[in-house]
């Protein structure tokens, strides 16, 4: 089967059309896609941040479409289904990860733009078991983000165990981060959100945050010292981590969703010292929590803040996202 997408074939090469051979395999779906998600994990792979690139790349790891073909032992999924796909395309379902339901983990796992081509084509082909039921209510493009860039946080949020009445600061608020602050306020978190960006405070308001804090201002950050059960970072950007290490709680929890370019560092006693704080990493969520956050979103209404653009366009919107001309999510139509 000849399958038509965009793809880079060089080091932050533009996207040019590009057609590539798939075969549906017997727990396999073929997805044609409506709305692709483009965010800046398509651009770092684009542009070979973690050096592990393989060219051409389709980029693109959030999607909405319709099934359109399915293996034999496909049983769950029917033809004509509308259905979402994210980052994870496989795994063994074998191993002690994938048993416990926490196929994220495996070690033989798939995941788009490293060990498939993404969603900037007109079709797609997944394994079944990580194709996801979209309900009538979802199935626009806003919601097209929590695929991968809404379901990041949610597990991340889900791992720390935030609860009613904790206060939490969120750090960095663009794709991620104003998705994480809808599912931080669906938990019932009193939310502080950081950034630099005064043009966001409005929306970030209306989004649930209860307080907006300039992550500029030395003197205002200083006063946040122990205020917070937990801290979410979702900025790529560098900062000052002991500064927001120190805002924690005595047992509070900083975890990092959003990856900064140079090393994390601050000294071992904002750990220890009358505090016994502790750090987080983050990756991509499970099957059960994919399918937890799609019932919390139809019910909390939980959606990105998105710009819509036509396939033709990719190009502009990969320029658009690399110079952080994008104020929070990017979607492409396949019309």
């Amino acid at each position: 089967m000849k399958i038509c997408a965009y793809a880079a074939k060089t080091f932050k090469g533009e996207l040019a059309k590009w057609s590539y051979d798939g075969k549906i395999g017997p727990y396999d779906v073929l997805i044609d896609i409506q709305y692709c998600g483009i965010s800046r994990g398509d651009v770092l792979f684009i542009d070979n941040r973690w050096g592990d690139t393989h060219y051409p790349l389709v980029p693109g790891y959030e999607i909405f479409g319709t099934i359109k073909d399915k293996g034999i032992k496909v049983k769950d999924l029917e033809i004509g289904e509308y259905v979402g796909a994210g980052y994870q395309i496989s795994s063994c379902m074998e191993c002690q990860y994938c048993k416990k339901g926490k196929e994220q983990f495996c070690k033989k796992q798939k995941v788009l733009l490293v060990s498939g081509y993404g969603g900037a084509s007109d079709v797609i082909i997944v394994d079944n078991r990580f194709v996801y039921k979209i309900s009538e209510k979802l199935r626009k493009p806003e919601y097209v983000p929590l695929m991968c860039s809404g379901l990041t946080p949610y597990s991340a949020i889900k791992k720390v165990g935030i609860h009613e009445g904790m206060k939490v600061g969120l750090v960095g608020i663009g794709n991620l981060g104003h998705l994480a602050l809808q599912i931080l306020v669906a938990f019932g978190a009193e939310v502080t959100v950081f950034s630099h960006d005064q043009t966001k405070k409005e929306a970030l308001l209306k989004l649930g945050a209860h307080k907006f804090v300039s992550s500029t201002d030395l003197e205002v950050l200083q006063e946040h010292e122990g205020n917070f059960d937990a801290i979410f970072s979702t900025s790529s950007g560098t900062l000052d981590w002991e500064l927001y290490m120190r805002m924690l709680t005595l047992e509070g929890t900083i975890c990092f969703i959003g990856l900064p370019p140079d090393n994390i560092s601050f000294p071992a006693t904002v750990l220890s010292d009358y505090a016994q704080r502790t750090i987080q990493g983050s990756y991509i969520g499970s099957r059960s929590e994919m399918k937890d956050l799609l019932k919390l979103a139809e019910v909390k209404d939980i959606k990105a803040t998105i710009e819509l653009f036509p396939m033709e366009k990719i190009n502009d919107v990969i320029d658009k996202v690399r110079n952080n001309q994008i104020i929070f999510s990017t979607v492409v139509e396949n019309k």
